[in-house]
């Protein structure tokens, strides 16, 4: 299964949740609208390298702002990013450790 197909599944997996799911389901549509543009953009679907340049680009995104948002004390804005990053978090290939 190649990683469209499974933000695919995982997002009818959160649908079904109920609200349960909801940060997840909101974090997995952002995604798949990312992707989308891309393939748009490039006019023919993305590899999962390419996908997964756009998830790294994502998560990169969420920490400057988990930053900024940890500095002006927004504890509610902190936790629903951190949860984000957490989602795209389980996309991407494991670290290897120093």
């Amino acid at each position: 299964m190649n990683l469209n197909e499974r933000l695919t599944e995982d997002m009818k997996a959160a649908l079904k949740a109920g609200p349960a799911g909801k940060a997840r389901l909101e974090t997995i549509r952002f995604l798949r609208a990312a992707v989308k543009n891309a393939e748009i953009e490039k006019h023919a679907p993305l590899s999962d390298d390419e996908i997964l340049g756009i998830i790294t680009k994502q998560v990169k995104q969420l920490r400057e702002s988990l930053a900024d948002f940890q500095r002006s004390g927004r504890q509610d804005l902190v936790e629903k990013t951190e949860a984000e990053i957490a989602v795209l978090s389980e996309y991407l290939p494991e670290q290897l450790s120093a």
